[in-house]
């Protein structure tokens, strides 16, 4: 594998911006790969899945391009008060990687997962366009930022909740995973595969569960796995591995 750290300027965000790269170092002539996009966790950055995983030896036995950008403290919204990251991370970067690597566009070649942060990040991208990837995972999710966001009422986190969402209630808005879920099914789009893991010591397990047991209510097809384990990294690589098998089987 070859590792690429791009930096350039993204016209949406009127920033320079970083992005960590894994790229097969032996790419055939007219070869279209496949691509992750991998997306890190709150206080994260682009750095943290080449720091805190074995995500490039993980891939010797996957043959993909995988897209590690960076997003901030952002929650991959597009800020009431701020920047356009979700357009930034659903738009404009998959375009720039797919002019600068031979990446296809097809949607059965196109994976998204995140952890924390980046796991609501993630399915929020899915379930916006579900068209555009085949598999969605999320590794201990913030899935119910509405719940996370009464978690931190009293926190200095608040107000960057108020910079994000805005001061209304997220429920029913397009930033909610359980609206968007519900959306999708009542116009019977087909969503991508949607996979969960969450340690059963995690903070936000029972979240995870409520978020389980509504996509069971609405049929949807998704894939649940729980380990021991709480918020870190020692589960976040271990179950990354499972996300690439998963996708790698075709379940």
């Amino acid at each position: 594998m070859a590792f690429m750290e791009c930096h350039f300027t993204s016209k949406v965000l009127d920033l320079s911006v970083s992005v960590n790269l894994l790229v097969p170092d032996d790419i055939q002539e007219g070869e279209k790969l496949k691509v992750l996009y991998l997306l890190h966790g709150y206080m994260g950055n682009h750095t943290d899945w080449m720091r805190y995983t074995s995500i490039e030896r993980y891939l010797w036995n996957h043959r993909m391009i995988v897209v590690m950008p960076s997003a901030m403290n952002s929650y991959y919204a597009d800020m009431v008060y701020g920047m356009p990251w979700f357009t930034f991370i659903s738009s404009e970067l998959p375009q720039f990687v797919e002019r600068l690597l031979p990446i296809s566009k097809k949607k059965e070649d196109r994976f998204i997962c995140g952890l924390s942060m980046g796991g609501y990040g993630a399915f929020k991208i899915a379930l916006t366009y579900p068209n555009a990837f085949q598999y969605a995972g999320s590794l201990s999710g913030a899935l119910d930022v509405e719940s996370v966001r009464k978690m931190m009422k009293d926190t200095p986190r608040a107000r960057l909740y108020d910079a994000m969402f805005g001061q209304l209630p997220i429920e029913g808005s397009s930033s909610d995973l359980f609206h968007l879920v519900k959306k999708n099914v009542q116009a019977k789009e087909k969503m991508p595969h949607l996979y969960m893991a969450c340690g059963t010591e995690d903070f936000l397990y029972q979240d995870n569960q409520h978020f389980k047991n509504h996509l069971e209510k609405h049929h949807v097809d998704f894939t649940y796995v729980e380990g021991k384990g709480d918020h870190s990294w020692a589960f976040w690589d271990q179950y990354i591995l499972k996300f690439l098998e998963h996708i790698k089987q075709g379940r």
